[in-house]
């Protein structure tokens, strides 16, 4: 009876573990390699959990550390000095910032809802797309923006394709890291858009805004993509130009694929420039 006491004591006294991970909330002073020695876990490990780029951390965010042990200590606080409230401004629309819990993998076997029911198949937006492949592409994201009249409506062009398939996408829910119709995030929104047009664009919005040629804002054309900084000093969120000074993206605030305008402040504040990967060349008359 005593020595099952015992170990009863000593089984309590060992810090729980959560299986499913633990969390951590950034303090100031605190770099990966700091927190991945505490949590043991590795610095990768919490950069593709997170959805981080690079080694900076900002003080408050809160980061998922998978297979990570809880940390023990507590950090006493500091009497005699008043706790500081930082207040941030609302990020209406972007890739979230690293620490944002949120699922990075698609539903398994659940039942679509009625409201599913109304979304885009992939056979639905292929055929949307269908004959739309570029002639005389210049680049693997680079390419004309006309089309043999076989390829479907006499002079319809690729842009006219594409802007199809973006709309077609509308309320495709918002999901971070997500690549299927399941749910996108933004950058993920554009790839899925130019691959149903046989066009390949890297994963990131960070790497799609190196993709291109520059274009000036008073020169936006439908089909340029535009490009913002929200969370991070790089190009963070990313949308496909529709004309009238409006973009489709897919919104981590309004979770899914919608219309915004470029005139709205948030977005002329971090608006950071546009590339064109689709050109007017060689348009085929009616």
């Amino acid at each position: 009876m005593l020595t099952t006491l015992v170990a009863l004591a000593v089984l309590a006294a060992i810090p729980a573990v959560s299986l499913a991970g633990a969390t951590h909330v950034v303090r100031k002073g605190d770099t990966l390699g700091k927190i991945a020695r505490a949590h043991h876990v590795s610095v990768a490990t919490i950069q593709a959990a997170n959805g981080i780029e690079g080694t900076h951390l900002s003080v408050g965010t809160k980061l998922v550390l998978p297979g990570g042990k809880a940390h023990s200590k507590r950090r006493k606080a500091r009497s005699g000095k008043r706790k500081r409230v930082i207040v941030r401004e609302k990020t209406p629309a972007e890739e979230p910032p690293p620490g944002a819990q949120l699922s990075l993998v698609d539903p398994q076997g659940s039942t679509p809802s009625t409201e599913a029911s109304k979304l885009p198949t992939e056979a639905e937006l292929t055929e949307l797309a269908k004959g739309a492949k570029a002639a005389n592409i210049a680049s693997p994201a680079v390419a004309s923006a006309s089309v043999a009249p076989e390829a479907g409506k006499a002079g319809e062009s690729i842009k006219d394709r594409l802007l199809r398939v973006a709309r077609r996408m509308l309320e495709v829910p918002y999901r971070f890291g997500g690549t299927t119709l399941w749910g996108l995030d933004c950058s993920g929104f554009v790839q899925k858009t130019f691959a149903f047009l046989d066009l390949e664009l890297p994963r990131t919005a960070r790497e799609q805004f190196r993709e291109g040629l520059k274009v000036s804002k008073a020169d936006l054309s439908p089909g340029d993509l535009v490009f913002f900084r929200t969370y991070a000093k790089f190009p963070s969120h990313v949308g496909i130009y529709l004309g009238d000074n409006r973009f489709v993206h897919a919104s981590s605030r309004e979770k899914k694929v919608t219309v915004d305008s470029l005139d709205t402040p948030y977005y002329v504040k971090r608006y950071i420039g546009a590339k064109r990967l689709l050109f007017e060349e060689n348009v085929v008359q009616n």
